[in-house]
């Protein structure tokens, strides 16, 4: 790699990112009340936190239900929910939380740590089949449990009604984030769960923000503000999830005033960003995803290194994001985007420099260049991306031929080392660790590894950073596993897709968030006059 030109871009997106962060400044104070619409692309079948994961099923239930700890969008980093505080052991694998004390469901009973080990054993019990239950089967005991070798689950302790005890069977900093944010432990109540049996998810009962209301199917669902919640009493006093499947039927009833605010698409993108009228409201954040061609390592000509460092510095990954995306990305320098924590200002990533790649592929033992299969989905936006690459590289000296299937088998083949690229997305965690799992050998194949990637110092580093509790102390050691990653070039990084919304100029308290945009913190949303 050398000094790039594209240093300069990353301290942009840094600026770009930290602004689009902060939605619009409001002189008015904030008004308590009003009615808030959004849309959801279809119905969510169910709001039963066991049986559920999908965005739009999550997005609703984080408003019924409370996680234990939270994460703050603008840093990413976990804060207090209902637990107030916790400790980490020695050995870290044993998190103790303290729970709020008066914190209660929406019933009127008090949320205790009782609650919380049923929340979690409820998820294990095989006859519920949670589509959830992987992220606890690693817990001392879960095992034993799911077997139904044991009562309970020896690993989940409670204290005294305020403490609960939970401990992992391996150490794993990222274990936290099960805790946290719209994918976190949702606790739920045992007596309506047991009261109202399969309907729990038609009429959940939460200890949340909002008390659920009515639910009209392929229609829409209605909350209103909990007077007793913990935190107060959310500004907006009802809060309704429309049921929009058609993009378009969902942008007129934004355009007329019926939706607060919306997800922007490509499609949609630049005729508010550019809108000299709603440019003020539109807020975008660098997404948790970075966009790639996987390079399997173990395929020549991509087993020599100088090979796959050629293909990226042969494409001007600025101009792509300006002319194939219309601006909605962000030209990448490194694997993390800026929103990333573990975003290192100081990666410079490969230039656009076409001479090199090809200085690089004569050095290789390619003076005539070579030839390279390019594997994609059948999408045509997957296509558009794929045809602005193959452009660039032909330049170069590489002859690229493009071959789009299904992305399932695109994937699946991928995983099997039988192509040797594909283009994909991959990251949407806050943990540096997670991110960077695609890289670790003991994930080759169709766990994330799709490059058949060996190194054996970025594994070491990785495994020291997933047992480090010390944020920045374990972003250091990602961020040198992810300058060697850099360096060895698995992957060609294409850009970082930019997330969008825009709101009515009457709306407030909207943020970006990188983990999901369409996840609000509706207890800080309100609506002007």
């Amino acid at each position: 790699m050398r000094v790039n030109r594209g240093h300069w871009w990353a301290a942009i997106c840094v600026g770009l990112v930290a602004a689009a962060l902060a939605p619009p400044a409001s002189p008015q104070a904030p008004i308590q009340g009003g009615h808030f619409r959004r849309a959801l692309s279809s119905d969510p079948a169910t709001l039963d936190p066991a049986l559920a994961r999908l965005i739009r099923q999550q997005v609703v239930m984080v408003n019924i239900f409370d996680t234990l700890l939270d994460v703050d969008p603008r840093t990413l980093r976990i804060v207090p929910r209902a637990a107030e505080s916790w400790t980490v052991s020695p050995d870290g694998r044993t998190i103790t939380f303290r729970l709020r004390r008066g914190m209660r469901f929406h019933s009127g009973r008090e949320v205790t740590a009782d609650d919380v080990k049923y929340s979690i054993e409820r998820i294990l019990t095989p006859e519920i089949a949670s589509p959830n239950a992987r992220t606890w089967d690693r817990l001392a005991g879960a095992q034993e449990f799911i077997a139904r070798q044991a009562r309970e689950v020896s690993g989940v302790r409670v204290l005294d009604r305020y403490r609960v005890a939970i401990t992992n069977s391996v150490v794993e900093a990222g274990f936290l984030l099960n805790f946290a944010g719209y994918t976190g432990l949702y606790v739920v109540p045992r007596e309506d769960v047991e009261r109202l049996g399969r309907e729990f998810g038609q009429r959940p009962v939460g200890s949340g923000p909002f008390v659920f209301v009515s639910w009209q199917r392929d229609t829409s669902i209605l909350l209103r503000a909990n007077p007793g919640y913990w935190a107060g009493r959310p500004l907006v006093s009802a809060l309704e999830f429309r049921i929009i499947p058609d993009p378009a039927t969902a942008q007129a009833e934004f355009d007329t005033g019926r939706l607060e605010f919306m997800i922007l698409s490509d499609a949609t993108y630049r005729r508010y960003a550019e809108d000299a009228r709603w440019k003020p409201y539109v807020i975008e954040v660098a997404e948790l995803f970075t966009r790639h061609v996987g390079l399997n390592v173990t395929k020549p000509p991509l087993t020599d290194v100088r090979v796959r460092q050629a293909l990226n510095h042969a494409v001007d990954k600025a101009a792509l994001v300006r002319t194939v995306l219309a601006n909605k990305a962000f030209a990448p320098t490194g694997i993390f985007p800026p929103s990333h924590p573990a975003f290192n200002r100081n990666l410079r990533g490969y230039d656009y420099d076409p001479q090199r790649a090809r200085e690089l592929l004569a050095q290789a033992g390619h003076p005539t260049g070579v030839d390279l299969e390019l594997h994609g989905s059948s999408s045509p936006t997957t296509g558009r991306w794929m045809e602005g690459i193959q452009r660039y590289w032909s330049d170069a000296g590489v002859r690229t031929r493009i071959l789009q299937q299904d992305f399932g088998v695109v994937i699946d083949r991928a995983g099997k080392g039988e192509i040797p690229t594909y283009v994909l997305s991959w990251g949407g965690t806050q943990s540096c660790v997670g991110y960077l799992s695609a890289f670790r050998s003991r994930n080759i194949g169709p766990a994330g590894n799709r490059m058949f990637y060996k190194n054996e110092r970025v594994d070491q580093l990785l495994d020291q950073a997933e047992r480090t509790f010390n944020e920045a102390q374990q972003i250091r050691l990602c961020q040198q596993a992810e300058e060697l990653i850099v360096r060895d070039a698995p992957w060609f990084i294409f850009n970082y897709n930019k997330a969008v919304l825009v709101h009515q100029p009457n709306v407030h308290g909207l943020a970006g968030n990188p983990l999901e945009m369409d996840a609000q913190d509706m207890t800080k949303v309100w609506i002007g006059r």
